[in-house]
């Protein structure tokens, strides 16, 4: 079963266009990633929010994707907080750790 990623950033003030930025190489950078199906990300009717639909064969490839753009991770960090993240579908235990003590998490698992 794939699992699907949804997380919500609040660019930092000035922090925007470094954020559109980054987030643009993440896009492309997950785009060669073969356990990636899906990552796009959109803007909200927040100023200064973005939004980020991703989704992996399995919680494996999103751990994989992770390693990969670590750098540009890094740099979003930097310029933008993470407001929310909600997993669904089953999580490995990198992605169990990564969670632990996070606000603003929701874990779904299938029926």
């Amino acid at each position: 079963m794939s699992l699907l990623v949804l997380c919500e950033f609040r660019a930092r003030t000035g922090g925007e266009a470094e954020f559109v930025r980054v987030a643009r190489a993440l896009a492309s950078a997950a785009a060669t990633e073969p356990g990636t199906l899906r990552y796009q990300w959109f803007t909200t009717q927040k100023p200064g929010h973005y939004s980020i639909i991703e989704e992996y064969v399995d919680a494996d490839a999103a751990e994989t994707h992770n390693n990969h753009v670590a750098s540009l991770l890094r740099e979003v960090f930097a310029v933008a907080e993470l407001v929310s993240v909600s997993f669904f579908g089953e999580l490995n235990p990198y992605l169990r750790e990564w969670i632990s003590g996070r606000e603003g998490v929701a874990v779904n698992v299938p029926l």
